[in-house]
Order: C-alpha cells, then sequence, then structure tokens
C-alpha cells in the first residue's frame, strides 16, 4: 500500500494545530484530543484511529488440542472514520480499519462484517475463510456453514472451498457432540436430508428437522416425517417410526432402544437386531454420566445384562435394577445386594445393605460395603475383603490407599487389604508413601508402612521431612521446641537440644545450640553425619545457596558452608540483597559508614567507598545494576549513580533520582529537579532538560524501575511535547496531560 506523504505532512501539521491535551504512549499509540474531539496517533504523529473499543488476549491452540490464553498480549479493538480495526500491543496493524463492526466470539473467533458480507479470523488476525459470504456460522475449527445469494452451503477450510455448495435452503450441525461429526443436516425446498462433507446425500430430503437430539453417529433422531418421530440409520437407509416403532432414544455405544407391540427391544448401530423385542424396558445400568458395553433388560419384574453384540451376561432372574462398574455387576439379592463378574460368578460370600465403588479412576477398582452403619471393602481383582468395621472409608493421599475411622480414630489400609496403619490415631498424614505423621493425644510421630511400627514415638510437637533431605525427618519436641534429627530406622542422628537446624546448602545445615547463656554454632553435612563446630559469635544463612554471614567481635564476613572463608570478618555489616549480592559496610576513622558490593565468591564489585544511605538501597532489586550512593559537594544531599555487576560504572553517583527503563530503553535521571532523557547507552538523547517526564501515572514514586515507550511526553513549563529516540521532537504539542483510556474510571473494556 502506498503512502501518500502530503496527507501524512498535513496530519501532523493539524494534529500540531489541535492538540491540546495529550497521553502518554501504550501499545504504540497516544490519545490526544482538542475542543471535545479526541483521537489516537501513532510514534509518528499521524492519526492513527478515532477510539479504542475494547481488547482481547489471543488464543492458541496446543499440540494436545487445549486452548492457551496468551495474557502478556494484548490486542486494542479500535474505530476509525466509522469503521472497525484491530491493533496489536506493539502498535501494529492486525486488522486494517476497514469494517463495519468486528466482534470477539467465545473468546476464540473475531467475526468481521463488511459491506453486507462477513467472515471470521483467528485471535491472531488471520483470516479463516474470504470475505465473500452474506453470513456464516461455525461448524467446527475446519468447517463453516456459509451463506451465499440466499443458499446455505459448507466451506472447507483446508480445502479452501466450498465442500458443500451453497444451493441449501439451510445447514445444521451437531457442533456439541463428544466426536465430531463428518456430515451435517441440510434443508432444501422445505426438507431435511443428511450430507456428508463431500457433498454426498446419506439421507434424502424427505424430513423435518428441529435442532433437538442432535447425534454424530449413524443414528438420526432429530427428524421428523409427517409431524411423527422418525429414528433414521444412515448405515442401512432404514426408518424406525411410528406406529410400528415408538419411544425411541440411543443408549450404551449407539444402540437404538424402541418400543414395538407394546415391547422393548435393540437395534445395533448398522441395523442389525441386538435384543428382539419382547422385553418391558431397557436401560443403561451405569451410573449417571458413565457408559459402556452393557445393557439391562427388564421383563415380568426380572432383570439381566446383554453385550452391545447381544450376548447374555446375567440371565433375567434378578428382582430389580441391576448396577454396572467397569466389569462388575451390584445385584439386588433378597432385598441386599451382591457383585458379580462377567461370567455370572457371586464374588461376596455374605449379601450386603449397600455396594458403591470408591469412584477413582486412579487405581484399581474398590468396592465400599455396608452392613447397617458400618462400611468395609473389597478387592474384586484380588479377591481380597475386609468385612464391615468401620464408620468411615475414604480415599487416602497415596495412590491404592484407604483411611479407615471408628469412633473418633483413624487408620490406613491397602487396596490389597492389608492394615497398614492401625486405628489409633487421632489423624494422619502422608509425608511419603512409607512415611505418616500419627497424631494421639500425646503428641505427634512417625509410622513406617515398611516396618509397620511407630518410628518416632509420638510424643512430639512435630515431625516433617527435613528440608533439603527427605532421607531424615526433623522432630520438634513437645514442651521446650528444641529439634533434632531421626534416620529412617527410628535412630537419633542429632540429639532433641538444637534451637535451630537450618539448611544451608547442598544436604548442609546449620545447627544452633544454646547452653549457659551463649549460642553456639555447628554445620552439620547430612549425608556423612560429619559435624563442623564454627568459632564465630554468629551465624547466619542468607538467601545465597551454601553462603552464611559470619561474626567475630562485632565485624562479619562471608562463609562457605563447607568451611572455606570467603571474606574475613572485617566489616561493620554484610547484608545479602535480592539481586543476589552482598552489601559490605566499612566504618572510618571519622565514623562515617561507607559501602561497597560483593558477590558470593568474595569479588569485590564495587570497594566500600561508598556514603551509606541511611534510607534503605533503592534498586537493590534491579537484576542489571547495583546502586551507588555519594553526597553532593554543594547541598550534602544524597546523589545517585548506577554500576554494572562487573564494577563498571554506568551512572556516576551525580543524580538525585534514577529511573530504569525495564525493557532496555533507557534512563530518565534528576538533579535539580529537572529530568534528562538517557537513552540505552546512558547518554543524552537531547541536551534539553525538562520539568517532568511523563510515565504511568500507577507508578509507584519509590520505584527505581520503570516502564515506558516512546515518543516520550515531556514538558517544559507549561508546554508537553513528544521526544523521539533521536532527540528530535513530533511537530504536536499540548497544555494537559490526559489519561491514555477515554474512560479511566473504567479503563479499556475486554471484549
Amino acid at each position: 500500500m502506498k503512502i501518500n506523504k502530503w496527507l501524512i505532512s498535513c496530519l501532523l501539521l493539524t494534529s500540531q494545530a489541535m492538540a491540546q491535551q495529550a497521553s502518554i504512549f501504550q501499545y504504540g499509540f497516544a490519545r490526544v484530543a482538542d475542543n471535545n474531539k479526541t483521537w489516537y496517533i501513532d510514534r509518528k504523529g499521524a492519526k492513527a484511529f478515532d477510539e479504542i473499543i475494547g481488547y482481547w488476549h489471543p488464543v492458541s491452540v496446543t499440540a494436545e488440542g487445549n486452548l492457551q490464553v496468551d495474557e502478556k498480549e494484548q490486542m486494542l479493538l479500535v474505530r476509525q472514520n466509522g469503521k472497525t480495526g484491530a491493533v496489536t500491543n506493539e502498535g501494529e496493524w492486525l486488522l486494517p480499519p476497514v469494517y463495519d463492526t468486528i466482534s470477539l466470539e467465545w473468546k476464540v473467533y473475531l467475526s468481521l462484517y463488511k459491506d453486507g458480507k462477513m467472515t471470521y479470523a483467528d485471535t491472531h488476525g488471520k483470516l479463516l475463510l474470504p470475505m465473500v459470504f452474506d453470513s456464516v456460522g461455525i461448524l467446527d475449527v475446519l468447517h463453516f456453514d456459509v451463506k451465499e445469494k440466499g443458499k446455505w452451503g459448507v466451506y472447507g477450510v483446508a480445502e479452501k472451498q466450498l465442500v458443500i455448495p451453497a444451493v441449501y435452503d439451510a445447514i445444521d450441525y451437531c457442533g456439541g457432540c463428544g466426536s465430531k461429526s463428518d456430515y451435517v443436516f441440510a434443508e432444501k425446498n422445505g426438507k431435511w436430508g443428511v450430507l456428508n462433507l463431500k457433498n454426498e446425500i446419506l439421507a434424502p430430503f424427505e424430513y423435518e428437522h428441529n435442532h433437538y437430539m442432535m447425534r454424530s453417529d449413524n443414528w438420526v433422531l432429530c427428524f421428523k416425517k409427517n409431524r411423527q418421530e422418525v429414528a433414521l440409520n444412515l448405515d442401512n437407509k432404514k426408518e424406525y417410526a411410528a406406529p410400528e416403532y415408538t419411544q425411541m432414544d440411543v443408549i450404551g455405544n449407539g444402540l437404538l432402544k424402541a418400543e414395538k407391540n407394546g415391547h422393548y427391544g435393540l437395534i445395533g448401530p448398522k441395523g442389525d437386531v441386538v435384543a428382539d423385542f419382547n422385553y418391558d424396558d431397557i436401560a443403561s445400568p451405569y451410573p449417571e454420566w458413565t457408559n459402556g458395553p452393557y445393557i439391562r433388560l427388564t421383563k415380568n419384574k426380572k432383570s439381566g445384562i446383554i453385550g452391545e453384540n447381544g450376548q447374555v451376561v446375567l440371565p433375567l432372574i434378578y428382582d430389580g435394577d441391576i448396577i454396572c462398574y467397569g466389569n462388575y455387576f451390584v445385584v439386588p439379592v433378597n432385598g441386599n445386594y451382591n457383585l458379580l463378574d462377567t461370567t455370572g460368578k457371586k464374588l461376596l460370600a455374605v449379601n450386603y445393605n449397600e455396594i458403591t465403588d470408591f469412584e477413582n479412576p486412579s487405581r484399581e477398582q474398590l468396592f465400599k460395603l455396608k452392613q447397617k452403619a458400618i462400611y468395609g471393602f473389597y478387592n474384586p481383582s484380588l479377591r481380597k475383603l475386609v468385612p464391615p468395621a468401620f464408620f468411615e472409608i475414604d480415599d487416602a493421599p497415596w495412590q491404592g490407599c484407604l483411611t479407615v475411622s471408628y469412633q473418633e480414630k483413624k487408620g490406613v489400609y491397602s487396596a490389597d487389604g492389608r492394615m497398614l496403619i492401625p486405628m489409633a490415631y487421632k489423624s494422619l498424614n502422608a509425608l511419603t508413601s512409607r512415611w505418616w505423621t500419627v497424631e494421639k493425644a500425646t503428641g505427634v510421630g512417625i509410622w513406617d508402612v515398611t516396618q509397620q511400627r511407630e518410628l518416632i514415638p509420638a510424643t512430639f510437637y512435630n515431625v516433617d521431612l527435613l528440608p533439603g533431605d527427605s532421607t531424615l525427618l526433623l522432630a520438634t519436641k513437645r514442651d521446650l521446641y528444641v529439634k533434632g534429627l531421626y534416620n529412617g530406622k527410628g535412630q537419633l542422628v542429632l540429639p532433641l537440644r538444637y534451637s535451630g537446624i537450618m539448611e544451608a546448602g547442598n544436604n548442609l545445615y546449620l545447627l544452633a545450640s544454646d547452653a549457659n547463656n551463649k549460642r553456639s554454632y555447628t554445620i552439620f553435612n547430612s549425608r556423612t553425619l560429619q559435624q563442623t563446630p564454627l568459632a564465630y559469635d554468629d551465624v547466619m544463612v542468607t538467601g545465597q545457596q551454601d553462603i552464611l554471614i559470619v561474626t567475630k567481635g562485632n565485624k562479619k564476613g562471608l562463609m562457605h558452608a563447607t568451611g572455606q572463608v570467603i571474606l574475613p570478618p572485617t566489616y561493620e555489616d554484610i547484608i545479602y540483597l535480592k539481586n543476589k549480592v552482598f552489601n559490605l559496610q566499612t566504618v572510618g576513622e571519622d565514623q562515617t559508614v561507607a559501602f561497597g558490593y560483593a558477590d558470593s565468591t568474595g569479588k569485590i564489585i564495587v570497594p566500600p567507598v561508598y556514603a551509606y544511605y541511611g534510607g534503605g538501597y533503592p534498586g537493590v532489586e534491579d537484576s542489571l545494576y547495583l546502586p551507588i550512593t555519594q553526597r553532593g559537594k554543594e547541598d550534602g544531599q544524597m546523589k545517585f549513580g548506577l554500576v554494572d555487576f562487573q564494577g563498571t560504572v554506568v551512572l556516576p553517583a551525580i543524580y538525585d533520582r534514577i529511573l530504569r527503563e525495564e525493557n532496555g530503553r533507557g534512563f530518565l535521571v534528576e538533579v535539580n529537579h529537572q529530568f534528562t532523557v538517557l537513552n540505552a547507552h546512558a547518554q543524552p538523547v537531547t541536551t534539553q532538560t525538562f520539568d517532568d517526564v511523563m510515565i504511568d501515572p500507577t507508578t509507584p514514586y519509590t520505584a527505581t524501575v520503570i516502564s515506558y515507550e516512546g515518543p516520550l511526553l515531556c514538558r517544559k513549563g507549561d508546554t508537553y511535547r513528544y521526544l523521539l529516540a533521536d532527540g528530535t521532537f513530533l511537530p504536536l504539542t499540548a497544555k494537559e496531560v490526559i489519561p491514555f483510556e477515554a474512560d479511566p474510571a473504567y479503563g479499556i473494556p475486554a471484549l
């Protein structure tokens, strides 16, 4: 597309003359206003569009077929001269402003309308079919029903053409079916038929149709003929309808249940008779929302089970409903229930008041047995029975385990019927598949499932896995709250006398113990069990792996948890900072405090020569730079600068305030209430200074790392201008700052 340079120049001049108010740039655009008129400009100052209608986050399809929303990317729906388009958050046109309307459908598609035509695009702006159709509906991700010259057809995305010509009065489709259909319903001359996606007729145009009981298999249940319901089999092309067939429905895996001559029968997916028409009822034996290969038949108040091939599984001898769970059947027996397998063999020696499964697909099938108010369970694959003896049975946190309770005492059983933990505890919780915390009135302990004993007696305040080493258990004494360690044999590895056991590195722990009003420290290796006493007055773990801050005689240093000295204790203070370096402080003869930085190897990044800033360390969370401070020679006020992590001075400590742009665009620096804009190389973009530089108003004043994009809106006196990266300005001035959003109270609405 050719760009009219003269038109752009006119727009720029017009904008400069008209704009009295302006916003900062966001998403590649800024809002300007004059005389109650408002519009948005691009980075060149040209008018881009009139208003922002809303935003959406684009959606992608993962390799597994799931939808994934990109929350970091945001598209804007905009309007220009009465037409609608869309832009990216980088300020690029996603869809040009040529459409009458654009709307977001189901958070997945964009519907586009233009000059009486419509189409769909994905949320990244890719058109899915050409804009040549009067109306478009979505069948699935690869097919759209389209209207052309008053008639409907089907457009194939892969084929890039109509796979069914637009010659039909209407198209319908089972979009909500579990398995996607390879056919559609079509209307022609007031009658409906079925077409596959190759435009081949699967059912003639002889039927009435409403969108109900929609399916995607061989059975069509949504047709009527002469206002009478019809079940149509697409395989054998046969109709099943009144008066011969009534009460029709599809059950199981595609079996048509129908009534004929006052009795029910079953017809298979290919039209074969699976069960003759001589039953009082036919139903699915499965619990709600489940399905399977078995069907329940009832005749003369007796029930049985057949397979979907018609073969008898259980004869019609049972009084009442049979419930199927997988390959097992709960059958009524004299007012109670028993469990049968697919051979009809009774699996339980006695009958029970109630039999249900645990509905846990992650492990082998188990059945809960109820006898009066007491529960037991049965493992049919192992033929293992645990008779009713519990008030409650529930799935435990570890696969294959069940928690049981009786009279407020809890225990654990395995799925194969073994008692793993006796019913003797108030509460229990799995730490691992082997170790469980158990609680009695006397306290908390550890039960070892493999050894079938209390590995650690239930007398402690708390017992847990040792952080960083799951082979040991950290126990806290109930009264004194001192700590110790146990191994997997239940032996004390560390006696219960430590006030602190803190992870200090890889299998290394800092032990703190108190005796005679004095605290001593030791390094403990959890693998070798070796202990190394530390000759320091104080030791602290840090956020840096294996690094300790040590104190001796009121001086601090750094030590590796293995015992290696990193920095000798010669510093007044050492503080671990969030950007993974250490702040070093010294005190001179004149009692002035100076600071510098070191890394975790002991390398001095910045020697302690900078003036200590008592108000904290602005910028210590910066991942690229470290703050340095000096007192100004003239006013004595604290001045700020930046060094990188190699110690190179990026900005000398001469600024009252430094704001770094987080995406590497540069810096805003302030001296004597005047701002200078620096580029990414810390060089001034222009020699001109400004009274203010406008950034996102939600940015906290204490922030040192901020986000902005250019052109930057800068104020000099009462005038605002947009500064470009090359030091020039857009030919546009403003007298007032306005929000980027036309309605700042509510922001940009989500579509």
